[in-house]
């Protein structure tokens, strides 16, 4: 009887061993799997862009204007990120949120790829991309392609700072990425209008800057201001060395005022370039006046001569000195400062400029001008034959004038150069010479994409949840309910198990 007894004893100790082994085997393959489940819908999650946007006024979601605007888009579309896709937050967080934002209009988009290319390790695959000299790619820029054209974007420009520069307050990938998408695939090339009938260069005179433009990817057009209205597709409009004036308010006809036009389109957000000279500039009364409005003056039948700085034997062909960093003219060329040598500038019979209100800064209102490129301190300003002054002159501003409309900045731009031959073959299109840069950074500035007003700016200084009570409680339950609830059924297996066994 107790040998039965310890036989039973027995029976029971091995059952319950190998219960307990059992339930060992299954709850560490329940850890397991639910290790291998969080892996597995982490990697879908990021790959499909599985998550839930509970920011106030889903900020990281496309939004009903950019699934509105893309919807006749068909033009096939590669957004490449430089870094791959599992070091995206590695190099910066913030490029995590325009990755998921990329990654969404993949997903809702056929013609939309999305690629993640290291550019440390094939660098070579965007060599196509560097569009000047100085430009530089980094490990955070974004680069939107469509056919033979692109756009190439620094972290920065996906978010909104405060005036300081310090803080971001705003998101504006949608913005960003529907703007370069639409302005690709537009049936229309943005258009650069060069005047005419004032004697201007153009034609051959002014192929190398019609190149330049070209190249750009802007659509060049010739325009008569005294017979024609200004494109609505115009973003820049270039006076190249006229020869004589534009007609004002003495016009026998309103419809030929070329200055009321040249302003009309400078109050719609364009932007103008004049290259002009000191033989010619005396003639200039009308333009002379519009150019007063944006803090610029001639100084007629003057140039600036420097032999000490100068690629020339006469001293006439000077190589310009640089704005300091921090102001709006350097920003056409705050790459070159990243350059171990910064490559010289030249301007030929350059014109002294006048910056007006430097002594009334009460004049400038919302307009700004700045100093682009100096001459040396070593040069000379010469007036029929004689020495007027020695030092540095501005020979090169830009002028900006802004407004704020729905929280949008808004720009107009002037950009006057005193050298009619900045934009000469020798200088413009050589390799040696920084005047190609320059402009080309000028017509990125001033001929920006078009704003998409119905793609509003998402602010980011208000992080609260906005969750109705509803998906409060559905959210309740998938992270409280559910996997108790399958951690539950898998122990009353094992205990129905047990006590059939």
């Amino acid at each position: 009887m107790n040998i039965k007894k310890l036989q039973k004893a027995k029976l029971r100790r091995q059952r319950r061993n190998q219960y307990t082994a059992m339930s060992s085997v299954i709850t560490a393959l329940v850890i397991a799997l639910a290790i291998v489940f969080n892996i597995a819908f982490f990697a879908l999650a990021s790959h499909f862009t599985w998550f839930a946007d509970m920011t106030k006024d889903q900020v990281y979601s496309l939004s009903d204007a950019t699934l509105e605007l893309l919807a006749d888009v068909e033009d096939e579309t590669n957004i490449y990120f430089t870094v791959e896709p599992d070091k995206i937050s590695d190099a910066s967080p913030f490029l995590f949120y325009v990755y998921q934002t990329a990654l969404q209009l993949e997903s809702k988009f056929d013609n939309i790829h999305v690629e993640c290319v290291d550019i440390v390790k094939n660098p070579g695959f965007f060599k196509s991309y560097y569009t000047t000299a100085a430009q530089d790619i980094k490990t955070t820029s974004v680069v939107v392609e469509c056919g033979t054209e692109f756009r190439l974007f620094n972290l920065e420009s996906f978010f909104v700072y405060d005036e300081n520069y310090e803080n971001i307050w705003g998101y504006q990938a949608e913005h960003k990425f529907v703007s370069a998408i639409l302005s690709m695939t537009s049936a229309q090339m943005p258009v650069v209008h060069m005047t005419t009938q004032h004697g201007e260069a153009v034609g051959d005179d002014a192929a190398a800057l019609v190149q330049l433009f070209t190249d750009a990817g802007y659509e060049v057009k010739p325009i008569d201001l005294s017979k024609e209205e200004i494109d609505e597709d115009a973003r820049i409009v270039v006076i190249n060395n006229p020869m004589y004036d534009f007609a004002g308010m003495e016009a026998d006809d309103a419809s030929a005022n070329e200055i009321d036009k040249l302003d009309r389109f400078l109050d719609g957000y364009g932007a103008l370039m004049v290259f002009t000279s000191p033989e010619y500039a005396g003639n200039l009364k009308n333009l002379s006046e519009l150019l007063s409005e944006w803090g610029i003056g001639f100084n007629p039948d003057t140039y600036v001569k420097d032999t000490a700085n100068a690629i020339s034997t006469d001293g006439r062909a000077i190589v310009a000195d640089y704005a300091d960093q921090d102001t709006l003219g350097a920003s056409l060329y705050l790459d070159l400062y990243e350059l171990d040598a910064m490559p010289k500038t030249i301007l030929r019979g350059a014109m002294p400029l006048n910056i007006l209100w430097e002594d009334d800064p009460s004049l400038e209102g919302t307009k700004v001008v700045s100093p682009v490129l100096f001459s040396y301190d070593s040069a000379q300003t010469i007036q029929n034959g004689e020495v007027l002054s020695s030092g540095a002159q501005p020979l090169m501003t830009i002028s900006r004038e802004s407004r704020i409309e729905n929280n949008e900045y808004y720009y107009s731009y002037v950009l006057v150069c005193g050298s009619a031959d900045y934009t000469d073959p020798a200088y413009l299109l050589s390799n040696t010479y920084a005047n190609s840069d320059i402009l080309y950074n000028t017509m990125r500035l001033t001929g920006r994409d078009q704003i998409l007003a119905d793609i509003e700016m998402k602010v980011l200084d208000d992080t609260s949840m906005d969750i109705t009570t509803a998906q409060a409680n559905r959210w309740t339950v998938a992270l409280t309910v559910t996997l108790p609830v399958l951690i539950g059924a898998v122990g009353l297996a094992v205990h129905i198990r047990r006590r059939n066994g």
